[in-house]
C-alpha cells in the first residue's frame, strides 16, 4: 500500500500528485528501509525523518503543496558517482522484493564506469530481468552503449550527470538577473542537447527519458519542453562536480596514500558527509554551502528553485518524474 493524504489505498501512478511520479533515492543504503517501500511511511515521513534539515523540510511542504497526494512511486537503487557502491545482485533482489510488497518499480542507478565496473554492472542488471517496469539509469554513453547493445529491451534512462550545464553555485543563478548580458544567458542557460546530432543519438540508443538537475539558472522553455523523450528532475540537490578520488576515504590513510584514485575505503559516504561553505564574489561575506558526499560535490538548491520548477509542472508536456535523494541510511549523515 502506498499512503496518500487521503486515507486509502493508491496504486504507484495514483499516488503520484496531479500525474507526476515520485521517486525516492537511496544512493548511500545498502539494504531497504522496510517502512518507506511498504507504504508505512507517508512522503512526509519519508522526507521530514531523513534528519537533514532545511532542504528536505522545504521540499515535502513545496511538493504536497504542488502535488497533492503525491506518495512515492519509484525507489531508486546505487549510486552515481562511485562504481564502488554497485550493489549485488543479491542486494537488488532484495530492494526487488521489497518494492514490490509495496508496489514501487524500482531503478538502478550506474556511475560513469571503468572496465572493471561494466562487468560488475551487468551483473546487476541482469538481476533485473523479468522485474516489471523495472529501468537502469546510466551515467556515461559508454554504458549506455553497452547496455544497448547486450540488452536490446533494456528500459535504459540518461542520467543527470551525462547534462552538460554552468553548475557552479556561486555564478549559476547570477544568469537569472536582468543584468546578465543576453548572450550569455542564452548560452549558459540551455545545453546543446536540442542539436540534431544529439537528437539522433537519443534515437539510435532508443533512450525515452533523461534525468536533469534542479538548475540554479533558468532553463530556457525550450531545454523543457522541445524534446521527445520525457524528462525527470532531481531534488533537492544539485549535482556540481564529481572526482576520482574521495575526501572522506582518505581521511584515514597516511599522507602519501591520501586522494589516490583506486586507494582502499571503508564506505564512509554511507554515514558521514562534508559541508563546505563558499564565499560568493562580490556578495560582501554571503555563502553558499557545498555538501561533499563520497567522491561527488553537491548544492541544495533553496526553495525559490524548488518553486519555479514545481510550478511549471502542471503545464509541462516532458516533465513527469521528480526524484527526491534522501541522505545517509534514511536517518541523515553525521557531518
Amino acid at each position: 500500500m502506498l499512503l496518500t493524504r487521503e486515507p486509502r489505498e493508491a496504486s504507484p501512478r495514483e499516488g503520484a500528485g496531479l500525474g507526476v511520479e515520485v521517486g525516492l533515492s537511496f544512493p548511500f543504503l545498502a539494504a531497504p528501509p522496510p517502512a518507506v517501500l511498504r507504504g508505512e511511511a507517508s512522503l512526509e515521513g519519508a522526507f521530514l525523518g531523513a534528519g537533514s534539515g532545511d532542504a528536505h523540510a522545504a521540499l515535502a511542504e513545496a511538493l504536497l503543496r504542488h502535488l497533492p497526494g503525491a506518495a512515492p512511486s519509484r525507489v531508486y537503487v546505487g549510486n552515481e558517482t562511485c562504481e564502488r557502491l554497485l550493489p549485488t545482485p543479491r542486494a537488488i533482489g532484495s530492494w526487488v522484493a521489497s518494492a514490490r510488497e509495496g508496489r514501487l518499480a524500482v531503478s538502478l542507478v550506474l556511475p560513469p564506469l571503468s572496465r572493471d565496473g561494466l562487468a560488475k554492472a551487468e551483473e546487476a542488471v541482469r538481476a533485473l530481468d523479468g522485474v516489471e517496469e523495472s529501468e537502469v539509469v546510466a551515467n556515461d554513453w559508454g554504458t549506455v552503449h553497452r547496455l544497448r547493445s547486450r540488452y536490446p529491451g533494456l528500459t535504459i534512462v540518461l542520467g543527470r550527470l551525462t547534462h552538460k550545464m554552468l553548475r557552479d553555485p556561486r555564478l549559476a543563478d547570477c544568469f537569472d538577473s536582468p543584468q546578465a548580458p543576453m548572450a550569455a544567458r542564452a548560452a549558459l542557460c540551455r545545453s546543446g542537447e536540442l542539436a540534431p546530432g544529439f537528437r539522433a543519438l537519443m534515437e539510435r540508443y532508443g533512450i525515452g527519458r533523461r534525468e536533469i538537475d534542479p538548475f540554479l539558472q533558468p532553463l530556457e522553455a525550450d531545454e523543457w519542453e522541445s524534446r521527445s523523450e520525457k524528462v525527470s528532475v532531481h531534488f533537492p540537490y544539485l549535482f556540481v562536480t564529481m572526482g576520482r578520488a574521495c575526501l572522506l576515504g582518505a581521511m584515514h590513510g597516511e599522507p602519501a596514500e591520501k586522494f589516490v584514485p583506486g586507494a582502499p575505503c571503508r564506505s564512509e559516504c554511507r554515514k558521514y558527509a562534508v559541508e563546505f561553505r563558499l564565499p560568493v564574489p562580490g556578495e560582501n561575506g554571503a555563502v553558499k554551502n557545498l555538501l561533499n558526499r563520497g567522491n561527488a560535490y553537491y548544492h541544495a538548491v533553496p526553495p525559490s528553485v524548488i518553486e519555479r520548477i514545481l510550478g511549471r509542472l502542471p503545464s509541462s508536456r516532458r516533465v513527469d518524474r521528480i526524484v527526491v535523494t534522501v541522505p545517509g541510511d534514511g536517518s541523515g549523515w553525521r557531518q
